[in-house]
C-alpha cells in the first residue's frame, strides 16, 4: 500500500486482482431485463458451487429443524461449506487486503509504504443466481442488513480494526466482476484520509455550533422537502444538496446513532424496507442503472473496554449510480459534475418518473 503526500491518498497495489474471474466481459448469462430464480453451474457463488469458494466464516442458514437444537446437533444437520443456506460470509479469494500482525511503514526516498494489511469479507446475498439487488423480497433483505450488522459487530469484538468498510458494487460500470448478487467488507488497521477528513470537520462544527451537521442538514431536508425522497418513522432518504454523482440518494437515520452497530432492531427493520423501495425506486428512475452502495460510519478508537466510536459522526447508507465516468476535469481538479440536478431526481423518483 503505498502513499501520496500530494493527493493525501493510499493506494493498494495488488496485481493479482487482475486474475479475478470476470462475468461481464463475457456477456450477460441471462436475458436482460431478468433474474430469474436459477442455479449457474459456472458460478461460484451458487448453491452446490460452495467448494468454488475459500471456506466460510460466517452462514445464515435457510432452513432449521422446528424444534429447539444445540451446537453439536446443527454441525449433523447442515455440514459447514455445503448447500442449505440464505447468506454467506467467506474470505475474499482476490484480497485487495491481507491480515498481517503489524501496519509498518516504509520509506523510499521521498516515498512511503505500507503492508496492505486488513482484512476482505465477501457477502453472498442469496444462494441462487440473481443480478440486482432490487429484485429481492421484503424478507431477503431483512436477512441480509441483519447479517450485514452481525459481521460488524463480531470485526468490532476483534479490537484490532480502525475502519470497516462495507460496500456493494452493482453491475461493469460500479466495477463488479462477477455477476452474482455479492456485497463485500473491508477491515483496515487505520482510518482512510476522507474519513479523517470528516471527523475533523464534524468536530469543529460540533465545537462551534454544538450540534451534528448531519442532524442540521436533515431537519432542513425534511422542512424544505426540495430533494426529500421519503420519510419514516427512523430514517429520512433524500438526494444531497452537494451531489457528486448523477441520482445520488443518502439514507440518513434520524436518530443520532455515530456507528451502524450501535442500531437497534427496529432501525435496522425498517432500514431494509427502506433500502428495498428506495433501489426499486432508482432502478424504475434510472432504468437499472450500475450502481455503489457504500456504509459510511464511524472509525473505532482503541480504548480500556474496548473499540469506541467518534460520538460527533452520523452513520449513512450512500448509493452512488453510474451513469456517467469520470474525465480530464474530475481527474485534474477534484471536482465533481453531475448532470442531473438533485432536485429533479429526487421528484422523479417521488412522482416514480423516468429519467433514463
Amino acid at each position: 500500500m503505498r502513499y501520496s503526500p500530494v493527493y493525501d491518498t493510499w493506494t493498494a497495489i495488488c496485481e493479482k486482482r487482475a486474475a479475478r474471474p470476470k462475468d461481464y466481459e463475457e456477456g450477460p448469462r441471462t436475458a436482460p431485463g431478468r433474474d430469474p430464480h436459477i442455479h449457474q453451474p459456472g458460478c461460484p457463488f451458487c448453491e452446490g458451487n460452495e467448494y468454488e469458494t475459500p471456506g466460510e466464516v460466517d452462514v445464515l442458514l435457510s432452513a432449521l429443524p422446528s424444534r429447539p437444537i444445540g451446537e453439536s446437533e446443527l454441525d449433523r444437520y447442515r455440514r459447514p461449506n455445503s448447500s442449505g443456506w440464505m447468506i454467506r460470509a467467506i474470505p475474499n479469494r482476490f484480497p485487495f487486503l491481507e491480515e498481517a500482525s503489524e501496519r509498518i511503514l516504509q520509506h523510499f526516498g521521498p516515498h512511503t509504504a505500507a503492508p496492505n494489511t486488513g482484512k476482505q469479507e465477501v457477502l453472498v446475498e442469496v444462494p441462487f443466481h440473481k443480478k440486482r439487488l432490487a429484485v429481492l423480497n421484503e424478507e431477503e433483505f431483512q436477512y441480509l442488513v441483519h447479517f450485514c450488522h452481525r459481521r460488524l459487530r463480531q470485526l468490532q469484538k476483534e479490537k484490532k480494526w480502525r475502519y470497516v468498510q462495507f460496500f456493494k458494487n452493482q453491475g461493469p460500470a460500479a466495477g463488479a466482476s462477477l455477476e452474482h448478487l455479492h456485497s463485500q467488507i473491508a477491515a483496515l488497521r487505520f482510518i482512510p484520509p476522507s474519513v479523517k477528513t470528516e471527523q475533523t470537520f464534524l468536530s469543529d462544527h460540533r465545537q462551534q455550533n454544538g450540534t451534528c451537521w448531519h442532524c442540521e442538514v436533515l431537519k432542513y431536508e425534511l422542512a424544505e422537502k426540495w430533494r426529500l425522497v421519503e420519510e419514516t418513522a427512523y430514517f429520512t432518504v433524500f438526494c444531497p444538496f452537494a451531489s457528486r454523482f448523477a441520482g445520488e440518494i443518502h439514507i440518513v437515520p434520524k436518530r443520532h446513532v455515530p456507528c451502524f452497530v450501535r442500531s437497534v432492531r427496529e432501525e435496522l427493520d425498517e432500514l431494509a424496507n427502506v433500502l428495498r423501495r428506495t433501489l426499486q425506486k432508482l432502478e424504475k428512475t434510472l432504468s437499472g442503472c450500475d450502481f455503489n452502495l457504500v456504509l459510511r460510519t464511524s472509525p473505532w478508537t482503541p480504548t480500556v473496554s474496548g473499540m469506541a466510536a467518534d460520538e460527533n459522526f452520523h452513520w449513512r447508507l450512500e448509493i452512488c449510480p453510474r451513469i456517467t465516468r469520470q474525465a480530464g476535469f474530475e481527474l485534474g481538479t477534484g471536482c465533481f459534475v453531475n448532470p442531473i440536478a438533485p432536485e429533479t431526481m429526487a421528484a422523479a423518483l417521488f412522482s416514480g418518473k423516468r429519467l433514463l
